[in-house]
């Protein structure tokens, strides 16, 4: 069951203004040392602010932080303050936002409003996850209406070049300075309330859109990155030249299928290879979806040996069931004698690069996990299967 909504017995707002307040030039350094980011003027609100952020690492809260002075309170996944020493601390000293991802985020929203009406400022990543392919990711209409509904000023903040400092593919930071980040408007309540919430959105998309590739190409910033492309097949399991599904082997220089294709990465992030069909990872994850697409089309729905699943409850606890042989239909999902399906599934998302999918079926949450497995192409199998129901 999803249990987000569910958190262990708060402080006040004032004891988490003090703790934030002793952080804050960790978060400062931080933010220097892990993007080259340093504020010497942050803005600071005299009210409460929503502020609504792009999403392109797993640290673009402290780039916030630098540049607004607010105390504020992080929306987050509730993965995230399951992380070991590093969750517990930032679910005890931040009290977090938390939700589940792969379902629905009312508890969330709740707790935003009530925050608000409490007079503090909230940040929300509105995208919800990581771009995997440089580009911002979609925003839903949700957005543009909760900013309408909660009344008090809106703040959109963008940042450019976290893509490469953390691709989706990876869970750890690579070497670079990002293009450059800051606040991109304000909006007040009586501008808010002259807007309709379709038009809020436009502009919202607007303000926190990215594309990665093309900010490269003016910027030619060289990125030192960790583990090269080692790590890349967790996303792309795709060969461009043969169609090859989960044929893919890497190493930190160069993947290579089976078939003898092979591809390597420059420091700017951008990817050579003879077929000269992937420059970019949205030139890869377009051949991707439609190589899905196709198999999808006829019949050819994947399976996975070795995932391991768990049930996740109050506080992300995760109850392992039976797993191992995992196997997907137009239908749904099915492992360990358990059954799937995606009629009474929220869209699942995957973590940890793609290793990890996280879904809720019903009123029960699972994680599915497989070391080094893309994870991704069941997520896409939830898409298309719900469109192929919708035009039935």
């Amino acid at each position: 069951m999803n249990t987000a909504g569910k958190k262990q017995a708060t402080h006040s707002d004032a004891f988490y203004k003090h703790i934030y307040t002793l952080f804050k030039p960790i978060f400062k350094v931080v933010a220097y040392v892990a993007y080259g980011v340093w504020e010497h003027h942050p803005r600071h609100y005299d009210e409460p602010v929503l502020i609504l952020a792009n999403h392109t690492s797993d640290l673009d809260f402290l780039v916030v932080a630098t540049h607004i002075s607010n105390h504020m309170y992080f929306v987050s996944s509730d993965h995230v303050t399951a992380m070991g020493l590093f969750g517990w601390g930032f679910k005890h000293w931040f009290d977090p936002i938390t939700v589940t991802k792969g379902s629905s985020k009312a508890s969330g929203v709740i707790d935003i409003m009530r925050r608000i009406r409490r007079g503090n400022c909230v940040l929300l990543f509105c995208e919800g996850r990581i771009s995997h392919n440089g580009k911002s990711t979609y925003i839903t209409p949700a957005t543009a209406k909760l900013a309408k509904k909660l009344g008090c000023k809106l703040v959109t903040f963008r940042s450019k070049g976290g893509f490469f400092i953390e691709p989706r593919w990876q869970n750890y930071l690579n070497s670079g300075k990002l293009f450059e980040a800051g606040i991109v408007h304000e909006y007040t309540p009586d501008e808010l309330a002259a807007m309709s919430a379709d038009e809020l959105l436009e502009h919202i998309r607007k303000d926190l859109y990215v594309d990665a590739y093309a900010e490269q190409e003016k910027y030619m910033r060289p990125f030192k990155f960790r583990h090269g492309v080692r790590d890349i097949i967790r996303y792309y399991d795709t060969c461009p030249r043969c169609g090859g599904l989960d044929t893919l082997t890497a190493t930190e220089e160069r993947v290579q299928c089976s078939c003898g294709w092979q591809l390597t990465m420059d420091e700017y992030g951008f990817f050579h290879e003879p077929e000269g069909k992937i420059r970019t990872a949205s030139d890869w994850e377009k051949l991707q979806l439609g190589n899905y697409r196709s198999r999808f089309g006829r019949g050819d729905f994947p399976s996975e040996n070795g995932v391991e699943i768990f049930e996740i409850g109050e506080n992300f606890a995760q109850t392992p069931l039976s797993g191992d042989l995992l196997t997907s239909s137009a239908e749904g999902l099915e492992i360990g004698g358990l059954t799937l399906p995606f009629r009474e599934m929220t869209p699942p998302e995957i973590l940890s690069g793609g290793r990890r999918l996280e879904l809720t079926c019903g009123k029960r949450s699972y994680l599915l996990h497989k070391e080094d497995a893309c994870l991704n192409k069941y997520v896409e199998l939830y898409k298309w299967a719900e469109e192929v129901r919708g035009k039935a």
